[in-house]
């Protein structure tokens, strides 16, 4: 819920955001509703979000969309995605994409958020 993007839409949430009127900006998820195909589904995992205004509810309605949500259970989860990688089933490797030392966080942002150098995944080393 931290989407960053261009438009009316954006300086919209940005000043509501600022006059911390909102703590959330839900362009991604507004973006997901209308690029969405008619009777589909919009799946929003582990994010928490605040009341939405400007929500395109009629194109939820007209599209004949699905709105399903929830959090990651990590504790439930996690454990066992540990032991399959520990022996060798699951290789996660290749989501990080570049290993960066600890105090170059601001620069491993920057590279997520602008998809700088194919950036999907930073990890900061000590």
């Amino acid at each position: 819920m931290e989407a960053h993007s261009y438009g009316p839409g954006y300086a919209y949430d940005r000043i509501r955001q600022a006059a911390r009127l909102r703590t959330d900006r839900p362009t991604a998820l507004r973006q997901a509703v209308l690029a969405c195909r008619k009777g589909g589904t919009v799946v929003v995992m582990g994010v928490f979000l605040g009341p939405i205004d400007a929500f395109p509810m009629g194109a939820v309605m007209n599209k004949g969309l699905t709105l399903r949500a929830g959090q990651q259970h990590g504790q439930r989860y996690i454990p066992m995605l540990l032991d399959r990688v520990a022996k060798g089933e699951i290789d996660p490797s290749y989501l990080a994409t570049q290993w960066l030392p600890l105090d170059s966080g601001a620069e491993a942002y920057a590279m997520f958020k602008d998809d700088k150098d194919g950036c999907l995944r930073a990890v900061l080393a000590p």
